[in-house]
């Protein structure tokens, strides 16, 4: 078993660049992982959603997660996306992941391969038989929607898992945040990580952090660096910025809106995987109206 690193903080979620043939752009890759490091705790490549991974194929998929590993160059902890509807998809992703010199993988909660969802049993045995064999811990990842959405309990009961070592919670709903922040981090279970609009409250409840693509990781940041020292005022007005960015525009989902604010920080990480469309010139100019009034960029 490798180790274990803490993280704490910022966990940067690449998102993919494509090339205008679909193909992942390494440069851009290079430039974005670059902009991440800058601010993140930690960096995510492939695993998440909102990277459009599941717009690779296999081996494509799988040289983006290497030559991530190549780029992040030791800087931080690595987290792999696994994320596979079989067990032994996850897991071949996962001892891969090991060679490439990952700290962790992270799996989607899945549905069941034919839709709904899956029983509180099923989705422990699932993800039991990726830890009983997993060179590396997890991170569970409840995304509902393209994954499942466990009960509270169901989750908590993930947590005994010895190698789920954390979670990262995408549904933004505070009580369910607070009560897996006290079941699942506060009794030494694992890491709890939430995502950008309940950040703040998720460290005032004592849990590790969250997970965001960027430029979201630059706001993030602060709220961090604040919170750590003690400036709950400070850490609250940052905090406020994602009441606006991203919410405002999530009509086009959050690939797109990240991709376009990523062009105004001088990153261009292409448009979203064909046939999806990026935002328009007039949301577009309206992204960077706003995060110039937060003096984000110039």
């Amino acid at each position: 078993m490798q180790r274990e690193p803490e993280i704490n903080g910022i966990i940067g979620a690449c998102l993919t660049p494509f090339d205008e043939d679909g193909h992942v752009n390494y440069d851009a890759l290079r430039r974005e992982i670059d902009f991440i490091l800058a601010d993140a705790d930690a960096i995510s490549i492939g695993a998440v959603e909102a990277a459009e991974y599941t717009m690779l194929g296999h081996e494509e998929r799988k040289e983006m997660l290497r030559l991530g590993v190549e780029m992040a160059e030791g800087r931080c902890p690595v987290i792999l996306g696994a994320s596979h509807p079989s067990p032994r998809g996850a897991l071949e992703l996962a001892e891969y992941a090991a060679k490439l010199g990952a700290d962790y993988v992270q799996v989607l909660m899945p549905l069941r391969p034919w839709g709904g969802q899956p029983t509180p049993q099923e989705l422990f045995d699932y993800f039991a038989e990726i830890a009983y064999g997993s060179p590396l811990p997890i991170v569970a990842y409840h995304n509902p929607g393209p994954g499942a959405d466990p009960s509270i309990e169901a989750t908590i009961r993930l947590s005994t898992i010895h190698r789920v070592r954390a979670f990262k919670e995408s549904s933004r709903d505070v009580t369910k945040i607070s009560r897996l922040i006290e079941e699942i981090e506060l009794t030494g279970n694992a890491h709890y990580y939430t995502t950008m609009q309940p950040l703040l409250t998720t460290l005032l409840m004592g849990g590790s952090g969250a997970t965001m693509p960027p430029p979201g990781t630059v706001i993030g940041a602060r709220v961090v660096r604040a919170f750590r020292a003690g400036d709950i005022e400070e850490a609250t007005r940052w905090q406020r910025v994602y009441s606006t960015f991203p919410g405002k525009w999530a009509g086009y989902g959050l690939p797109p809106v990240m991709k376009a604010a990523m062009r105004l920080f001088g990153v261009d990480l292409g448009d979203p995987s064909p046939p999806y469309q990026p935002v328009n010139a007039w949301d577009r100019q309206e992204i960077g109206n706003f995060l110039r009034k937060e003096r984000l960029i110039e």
